[in-house]
């Protein structure tokens, strides 16, 4: 239980609150204070204190000192205080109905929005549900702190993802030592299957064709005609130069040779009996000596075809070939290279031996009747042909062997899928990628974060369990509790349909309106004004009604407010008389169920109303008036004195009329002046005495000048004064009849007058 109010200073408007009177305080505290001199921010530090939240009081840090907040308070327990950074200790049993405890749990301006319903949620459920609630809640935000730690190793993964694997695939990939392997096969069989109709079309390797050596090359050479006079050759030769027919005189010689039947020149006529050159001519030119030139010839021909520049040539081209069509396949199949090198020196080789045989034919053609022997030149050069010959061989049988691996590429290739081995391609990068060190890491953290975040879900969903449990024993009773209140209140509106849910992952409350008999949905600021809602169909004073039945039912079913301090700070804002006087009951009934109940009010006559119904002995009042420059003040207050001469019902007859126009004019007019000068003496105490009349307060103000702290109350006083004084006053006051009075203008009047004493009717 709070004992003293010891001080508060540089907070709000209290510099220092200190004052004398500070008297100890009881069960029931009454503190009077006019709008803006320091109640709600005596609230705020009764909730700092709560709460142990500094931050409440050092933003309501005295705007123009230097000194920091501090607050000294006594409580049963012994002191606390606030040193300007936190206090020496926190008192969780306070409870505080203000304009904070609405805007946080009820409405805000005419609405109700998510965090109204959040809030109000956890004011349904108690303190039991409330343990319950924040432990959910604890969960579900370390749930969303590993939600973000996944999607943020997600992101660092996602890259190296390939197209169409997901997260969960990627993490499962399995290590594979063989991998780079594995990658470099099937990067071949991707190049394949990208470029299957090149593979299918390209040519394979050909074996090369190289010519053995000139095998009858030997005899050839060495073959002559032994019917043939060994001069015969000479003298036939010898003839075709003495008459200059070397070039083209062997051919004539021999096709004339047809013609010679007889022992008669065809072509002279004369008789070639016994002539030694006819008889060389017919020897030379005989069959055997033309089948010995014609088989030279072919010799030379087939030897120029087979070692001559076109045979070199095509040979060449062809190792081009075979070289660019290697290349090619390197790409889609795997074999030795080097095997399909051609000797270096085969061209050389071959190119050497047809000349050296060439020369040697061309001297046997020149003298087809000699003997011609092969030369060492000859020999040597097949030799070396020989050799290489061999070579070539054995890499013909290599070519074979690839050809053999292109034809089996080729029939994969024509019925391999690309998509799919794209696939198996990036699926093997994908494992090699995984299992890198960097990411292995990120992956680890990320399989890690999921475990931790199923985990916190089953503590969740567990706890959540227990919740709703719990939740569906209190809510009914709690609605039930509120629409008791509401009746009590005399509302004319009730609540149906309170329920809970979890939007956006957080436990929420719901509740419907039910106002002559139909329900409607409270909806939220994006309502719009033409659909019934909370905002268009409460008025003020039914928001207020709704708001303290919120807390009263809460309290209520407190198993622990036995041992709260409940706060009560104005409570009955825009209500109409018979809430006001129900406002007052229902603060008792706290008072009587609680350890202490403190009600601060600008409206001294409703706490007149209650402190009478509180115990004499257990009630302390205090009141907040303003020093000026010294700020806010707090000291002892004499209630019954500040209420002397009223009745306590005058601001309630007031406010009945201006609602029902119910009320003796005159006796209206009287207790409007009642009321003013009462709100005036209580609320500037220091300023005016207790027998200053209406008169002599609108005085007062007008000679303080700007500096009387009621100077904004001037214009509205004076004219109310006058106004009341030409009925109030007179020798001819007892005659006044209501027809004298103009029922608009009093209207007028009373609303001006309930008003400045902050008891207008919304």
């Amino acid at each position: 239980m709070l004992k003293k109010i010891i001080s508060i200073k540089n907070v709000g408007r209290f510099k220092n609150s200190a004052a004398s009177p500070n008297p100890q305080l009881g069960n029931y505290v009454f503190i009077y204070g006019a709008n803006g001199f320091g109640k709600t921010t005596i609230c705020s530090v009764l909730r700092s204190l709560q709460m142990g939240d500094a931050a409440i009081l050092l933003g309501r840090k005295t705007l123009g000192v230097t000194g920091i907040p501090t607050v000294e308070f006594l409580l049963d327990t012994g002191p606390v205080s606030f040193d300007g950074s936190h206090w020496s200790a926190t008192v969780p049993n306070i409870v505080i109905f203000d304009g904070t405890f609405i805007a946080q749990n009820v409405y805000s301006g005419e609405t109700v929005e998510i965090d109204h319903k959040r809030n109000l949620y956890r004011v349904i459920i108690g303190q039991e549900g409330v343990a319950l609630a924040e432990e959910e809640a604890r969960l579900a935000s370390e749930s969303r702190t590993k939600t973000g730690e996944i999607s943020a190793a997600e992101k660092a993964i996602r890259p190296h993802l390939p197209s169409g694997m997901t997260m969960a695939q990627f993490l499962t990939l399995p290590q594979d030592l063989d991998i780079d392997s594995k990658i470099e096969a099937q990067e071949k069989r991707v190049a394949a299957a990208l470029q299957a109709s090149d593979v299918k079309a390209h040519a394979r390797l050909s074996a090369l064709h190289v010519p053995h050596t000139p095998g009858s090359l030997s005899g050839l050479l060495l073959r002559t005609l032994d019917d043939i006079a060994d001069d015969t050759e000479g003298r036939v030769n010898e003839h075709l130069k003495t008459h200059h027919m070397a070039a083209t005189g062997e051919r004539w010689i021999s096709e004339g040779m047809e013609y010679l039947k007889t022992d008669s020149c065809p072509f002279c006529g004369q008789g070639t009996g016994g002539l030694a050159l006819i008889s060389a001519f017919r020897a030379f030119f005989g069959e055997a000596y033309r089948n010995l030139k014609a088989d030279i010839a072919a010799v030379n021909e087939k030897t120029g075809q087979e070692f001559g520049d076109g045979a070199i040539g095509k040979l060449t081209t062809q190792i081009a070939q075979n070289r660019a069509t290697a290349e090619f396949w390197e790409h889609y199949v795997t074999f030795d290279y080097t095997r399909l090198v051609v000797p270096e020196l085969l061209v050389d080789a071959m190119r050497r031996l047809g000349r050296e045989a060439e020369g040697l034919l061309r001297q046997k053609a020149s003298s087809p009747l000699e003997s011609i022997p092969l030369s060492e030149a000859f020999n040597g050069a097949s030799e070396a042909y020989l050799t290489l010959h061999g070579q070539v061989q054995v890499m013909n049988e290599a070519i074979a062997e690839v050809n053999s691996l292109i034809d089996a590429k080729k029939t994969e290739t024509a019925a391999a899928d690309l998509k799919s081995t794209q696939s198996a391609l990036d699926r093997l990068r994908a494992i090699k990628k995984r299992h890198t060190a960097d990411v292995a890491q990120i992956c680890s953290e990320h399989i890690q974060a999921v475990a931790d975040k199923a985990e916190i879900e089953a503590d969740k969903d567990s706890i959540r369990k227990q919740l709703e449990d719990h939740t569906k024993t209190v809510v009914q009773p709690y609605e039930r509790r509120i629409n008791r209140y509401l009746d009590s209140f005399n509302a004319g509106f009730r609540l149906a349909e309170t329920k809970h849910a979890y939007p956006g992952g957080v436990a929420t409350s719901s509740y419907q309106l039910v106002i002559n008999s139909v329900a409607i949905d409270v909806g939220d600021a994006k309502t719009p004004s033409d659909q019934p809602s909370f905002k268009n169909t409460l008025s003020a004073g039914d928001r207020t009604t709704l708001a303290l039945a919120f807390f009263l039912a809460h309290l209520e079913r407190d198993t622990g407010k036995a041992e709260k301090i409940a706060v009560f700070d104005d409570p009955f804002a825009s209500q109409d008389a018979f809430r006001r006087r129900q406002t007052v009951h229902e603060i008792k009934r706290v008072g009587s169920e609680c350890a202490q109940v403190v009600v601060l009010s600008h409206d001294v006559t409703f706490l007149k109303q209650v402190w009478e119904k509180a115990p004499a002995a257990d009630r302390v009042a205090l009141q907040i008036y303003d020093a000026r420059s010294q700020g806010s003040k707090l000291l002892g207050m004499d209630i019954d004195r500040a209420c002397q001469g009223r009745v306590a019902s005058e601001i309630d007859d007031l406010i009945t009329y201006e609602t029902t126009g119910a009320g003796k004019p005159l006796d209206l007019i009287k207790k409007m002046r009642v009321v003013l000068e009462t709100h005036c003496r209580t609320t500037y105490p220091a300023y005016f005495q207790a027998n200053d009349w209406l008169g002599d307060i609108v005085r007062k103000i007008r000679e303080g000048d700007d500096e009387h702290p009621a100077k904004s109350l001037y214009d509205e006083v004076d004219q109310i004064n006058d106004y009341t004084a030409s009925y109030h006053h007179g020798e001819d006051v007892a005659d006044a009849t209501p027809e004298d009075i103009d029922p608009e203008e009093l209207t007028g009047f009373v609303r001006r007058t309930l008003k400045i004493v902050n008891a207008l009717q919304a």
